[in-house]
């Protein structure tokens, strides 16, 4: 996805979050607590509130990367265009496959950490490899690692390589399960205990 497709993806579900927002308490506001009319409102904000949050962690860290000059440009979907010198990028370290969750099960996506000393300078993960391919050009040592890691385990080994909120949706699947299993469980003894 592109830079410009992200952020119109979050502008879309932040104008679906507020109108639902409006249109809810609208109807409240004329027609009473829990009118009829209020919950389409209630589920276009749930709905873009889900898109919002989901799409702010996701898109957080996919990025059009190019190096020009002595600079590597970084444009990020939430942040504004930043510059690295290429000369303060001790190592590259491309983590080949970062364990994403997608909605067809897990997937990966290559994650590029640029280090500096044992400091993580940035992390992202761009359209292709060619960045990686400049920055080895540019002079940059470049370290690649092919086994399968998830966001937990880049994050132990490069502070920064991976957000939380990674880390977070990661875990996300087996949190359900655990949830499942005790809703489960409490329904089974409600209704043997009478």
């Amino acid at each position: 996805m592109s830079v410009r497709a992200g952020r119109w993806f979050l502008v879309v579900a932040a104008v679906a979050f507020i109108a639902g927002l409006a249109w809810f308490a609208l109807v409240e506001a004329v027609a009473g607590p829990w009118a009829k009319g209020s919950t389409g409102g209630a589920v276009l904000a749930l709905l873009g509130a889900v898109a919002l949050s989901v799409g702010a962690v996701l898109f957080g860290r996919f990025v059009e990367a190019r190096v020009e000059g002595a600079g590597l440009v970084i444009r990020s979907v939430r942040r504004r265009e930043r510059v690295i010198p290429v000369d303060v990028i001790d190592e590259v370290v491309v983590v080949e496959r970062l364990l994403l969750p997608t909605r067809t099960g897990p997937g990966t996506a290559a994650r590029v950490v640029l280090r500096r000393g044992d400091d993580t300078i940035a992390a992202f993960t761009p359209h292709g490899l060619r960045v990686v391919d400049a920055l080895l050009a540019a002079g940059c040592r470049v370290t690649r690692i092919s086994e399968p890691l998830s966001p937990m385990r880049v994050r132990r080994r490069y502070r920064g390589g991976a957000s939380v909120g990674e880390v977070l949706v990661a875990g996300a699947p087996a949190f359900a399960i655990v949830v499942a299993a005790l809703v489960l469980l409490w329904a089974l003894t409600e209704l043997l205990a009478g």
